[in-house]
């Protein structure tokens, strides 16, 4: 039995033996809540995911089908829980998965493009049509029975560079509500983090199917250059991440700096009420 499955039994024998009250006072260990009180988090999506089980951070994001059970990563080596969040693609095919044999190998499915944001082997999905949704929340109950608190939903910007009818942007906020709604009726206090595409906040029902946002390149490096972010775009995706924040929404910076400048930058995300982290572009971290 894991330690979070020991942790689970003593829990209900004490809320047996002491009644409803102790059973109320347990929501601080909800992912939902830890995501919202965090002030440190990280990620290794690729490669050795020791640093990620040996570090301290409140919430950290890995990928299920490198790192396996989530039970290994809940405990902080210091002691105390932490969120432990699945990353997820929504908006793009990766050639890689266990789903791409059954789905890809033989043909080119109706919701597949041969189209790529930036990724070798990943691909531009037609993130509205019901086979790619089927895949989707499939990987999300599979997920959620290796025990993750939740999930760190990437690629929701696609709907900027795809037609879907009615509206790409109603279809993404529509599809993210759903993936929500289905982790939550599985796990009640499923954290749901989305990755960029700051500008869905507007939209309330989107705004309350999240628990947060994660912001890539908030200051620097929009051009994968490290330089500057012009100051009109930073003000912009500031004031949008601000109201998430007055919302309750946590708000998680990455950017990909080191030294001086990322010691410089990361006063001014907590200045901001966001909380960094600092990354190689290369996903392990």
């Amino acid at each position: 039995m894991s330690a979070h499955n020991n942790r689970r039994l003593s829990f209900y024998l004490a809320a047996m033996i002491l009644g409803p009250v102790a059973f109320a006072a347990q929501p601080a260990a909800a992912g939902q809540s830890l995501v919202r009180s965090a002030q440190s988090w990280t990620y290794q999506l690729q490669g050795r995911t020791g640093s990620i089980a040996g570090s301290n951070a409140d919430v950290v994001v890995i990928d299920p089908d490198h790192a396996g059970n989530a039970s290994k990563y809940r405990s902080k080596p210091g002691g105390g829980r932490r969120a432990v969040l699945a990353y997820l693609s929504v908006g793009e095919a990766e050639r890689w998965r266990s789903y791409w044999k059954s789905c890809c190998a033989s043909g080119q499915p109706a919701w597949l493009t041969s189209r790529t944001q930036g990724w070798a082997g990943n691909y531009v999905v037609k993130f509205w049509e019901p086979a790619w949704k089927s895949i989707v929340l499939a990987r999300v109950r599979q997920i959620l029975a290796q025990g993750y608190d939740g999930f760190y939903l990437d690629r929701v910007d696609t709907y900027e560079n795809v037609s879907a009818p009615g509206g790409s942007r109603a279809a993404m906020i529509q599809f993210v509500r759903e993936i929500s709604a289905a982790a939550r009726s599985i796990k009640g206090d499923a954290a749901i983090l989305v990755q960029n595409a700051e500008e869905l906040l507007d939209s309330d029902s989107y705004a309350s199917a999240i628990d947060g946002i994660a912001k890539e390149d908030l200051f620097h490096g929009v051009a994968h250059n490290g330089a500057r972010n012009p100051s009109t775009m930073v003000a912009g995706s500031i004031a949008l991440l601000k109201r998430a924040k007055a919302r309750g929404k946590s708000v998680f910076v990455v950017e990909y700096l080191s030294g001086s400048t990322a010691s410089s930058v990361a006063a001014e995300i907590r200045k901001q009420g966001f909380v960094p982290n600092f990354a190689g572009r290369n996903l392990s971290n």
